[in-house]
This record gives C-alpha cells, sequence and structure tokens, in this order.
C-alpha cells in the first residue's frame, strides 16, 4: 500500500482503504473541459475515479493553454476536440480509469441520456445557460453535482445535493441577462484562479464519493488568488421558506425548452449554428469539396475551413461555429455558400 498509486491518498484517514475503493467504483460525468473541466478532470483520474465521462462541444484554441490543463500546442495547430484531447492525456496518466469523451453540445434534448448512468457531475460549463439546465435535469433526477464558477481572480464551489442543500436556482433564481454578469472573454482569468476553484470542486465531490454525506450547513467556499483571500459563506436550506422554482416546485424550465438554432458566442466574435435532428454530415467528403475555399483540417470529429474572412468548424453532430462574425444572418449565409449545409 505504502508504494501504490493511491497510497498517500488511502492514508488520509477520512478516505482511507473503503474510501478508496469508493472513489474507484465511481461514475463521474464532466461536463465542459476547459479552465475548470481539465483541471478537475485531471484530478479525479489521479485520484481515481473509476468511470468519466467527459462532455465538451468546443476545439483547443491558444488562447486556452494559459489555464486549460491537459492540453498542448499540437492539439491547437491540429483543432483537436477538448473531450478527445483530454481522454488521450488522461490515458497516459492513469490506465486504470475509464474515459469517455462525447464530443458534443449539452442540451435539454440529451442531457437526461449523459447523466442517466452516473454517480456525480462536475460542472465546467462556462455560461449561465448551460448550468441552469444541468441544474434542472440533477434535481429532477435527484442526482448530486458541484457548481464551480471562475472569472478574474476569483471562483466559487458548491455541492448540490437536491432534497439536502440548496440548488442553483435557490441562490439565482433568474439567469442573468445576456451581458449583465462579468465572463472570461469580457475582463480575463487568471489560471491560479481555475486551478484552485477546480481544486475545491474535486475537494467536494471526493468527499461526496467517499461518504454520501451533504455538509450541514450547505457550503459555498469563495476564493479571490490575486488579494488573497478565501471566504467559507454557509447557507440556509429552508424548502418550506424559499419557495424555489425548480427543487421545490418542481418546474424545470431549462430542460422544457428547447434551444435557439443559433446563438452568438459572447465575446468570441463568433455565432454558433445548431442543427438536431440533421442525418451525422459526411466530413470526408465536405472536407474534399471545400478545399478550393481555403485551408482545410479534417479528423474524425470535424471540419475546420479557414478563409481570408471566416473560419468555420462544422461538426460530427452537425452544429456549425463561424468565427468572424456576430450576426447570425451573417453566419448562416458563410455556411450555406462555404459548406453546402
Amino acid at each position: 500500500m505504502l508504494d501504490g498509486r493511491y497510497s498517500r491518498q488511502a492514508l488520509f484517514a477520512p478516505i482511507g482503504v473503503d474510501g478508496q475503493a469508493r472513489i474507484a467504483a465511481a461514475r463521474v460525468l464532466m461536463v465542459g473541459c476547459g479552465g475548470l473541466g481539465t483541471v478537475s478532470a485531471s484530478l479525479l483520474a489521479r485520484a481515481g475515479a473509476g468511470f468519466l465521462r467527459i462532455v465538451d462541444r468546443d476545439v483547443v484554441e491558444l488562447s486556452n493553454l494559459q489555464r486549460q490543463a491537459l492540453f498542448s500546442e499540437a492539439d491547437v495547430r491540429l483543432a483537436r476536440p477538448k473531450a478527445v484531447a483530454a481522454a488521450e492525456r488522461l490515458a497516459d496518466v492513469n490506465h486504470e480509469v475509464a474515459v469517455e469523451p462525447i464530443v458534443a453540445d449539452i442540451t435539454p434534448a440529451n442531457i437526461r441520456a449523459l447523466t442517466a448512468d452516473v454517480d456525480l457531475v462536475v460542472d465546467g460549463f462556462d455560461s449561465f445557460e448551460g448550468r441552469y439546465l444541468l441544474n434542472d435535469a440533477c434535481v429532477e433526477r435527484g442526482l448530486p453535482w458541484v457548481y464551480g464558477a471562475c472569472v478574474a481572480a476569483s471562483g466559487m464551489a458548491m455541492l448540490v445535493v437536491p432534497g439536502q442543500t440548496p440548488c442553483l436556482r435557490c441562490l439565482y433564481p433568474q439567469r442573468p441577462e445576456p451581458g449583465a454578469a462579468p465572463t472570461c472573454d469580457a475582463v480575463g482569468v487568471l489560471g491560479s484562479a481555475t486551478h484552485l476553484t477546480a481544486a475545491l470542486q474535486v475537494g467536494m465531490a471526493l468527499r461526496w464519493l467517499v461518504t454520501r454525506e451533504a455538509p450541514r450547513p450547505a457550503v459555498m467556499m469563495v476564493a479571490d488568488v490575486w488579494n488573497g483571500r478565501c471566504d467559507r459563506v454557509e447557507l440556509a436550506y429552508d424548502p418550506a421558506a424559499n419557495h424555489c422554482l425548480c427543487c421545490v416546485k418542481r418546474r424545470f424550465e431549462f430542460l422544457d425548452t428547447a434551444l435557439p438554432p443559433a446563438a452568438v458566442l459572447c465575446g468570441r466574435n463568433a455565432v454558433m449554428l445548431r442543427s438536431e435532428g440533421r442525418e451525422r454530415p459526411d466530413l470526408q467528403a465536405i472536407a474534399a469539396r471545400i478545399r478550393r475555399h481555403g485551408e482545410v483540417v479534417h479528423g474524425e470529429h470535424l471540419v475546420r475551413l479557414r478563409t481570408g474572412e471566416h473560419e468555420l468548424t462544422l461538426f460530427a453532430d452537425g452544429r456549425i461555429v463561424v468565427k468572424g462574425t456576430g450576426d447570425i444572418a451573417t453566419a448562416r449565409a458563410a455556411a450555406a455558400r462555404l459548406l453546402g449545409v
């Protein structure tokens, strides 16, 4: 045991040999594989979580490398999907952990299937839209999840156990309007802040997997790496008094609302075009057809076309991200003209 992979972790009395076995038996869903998700996935794999499902819709970009562990410059050059690149790196870290990468946008149409066979979800989203959808799905199933958010030099983390702790909508009943809250694309983010926030998330995740006990009272940890502050905020949970639309009244508005077919990606000068229900595109045929328009990168999960004006990425699930414009009509026109879809 003293020389084993998890020997130092098992020596930690609250975990021990029995707790390590519970971690090894755990199935964890990682939603989003960016600044929080890569660090959380790395720590969970190193801790011996038996199964990790990593879901992310994006590809690795140069600006990610400042804070997103697991990725390299080669991943940027090859436009590799984050979920796939992370899974391959984790296989080198710990072959005992089964990692399932899924390159997809998380939507009301697929989130129930993604959460159906896991014990815990760890939040790596970079949007309020994603977190409110996740909160609905987890509360509906009674599935614990670890909330995390980080911007600039600050981050926060909280374990949500439906029926035992406040849910996200208990704390934030209404989703902020677009542009109302600061984002990493607008005000930046420190790598040290994302790493600390993810470490707090994984600490909470491991504690739940080992003990299956929610903290009483519930706790939100808030940290600021620039000013050297870390606060523990205790959160009261009184379902009879707070009238939460989600966990008390069981109204799952984000699960019941279809996502719009197009969305402007805040702060990225880009538009995402969704196409749920369309047949899987023939990426190889499309790559061959569009080479005359510019530089093409083609892989198993996507085709990317760079022209002088735009960069278009077509994913295997039918999504298209058009960079170089924040106008939906312009993005649709570019996709139709250059990709023929």
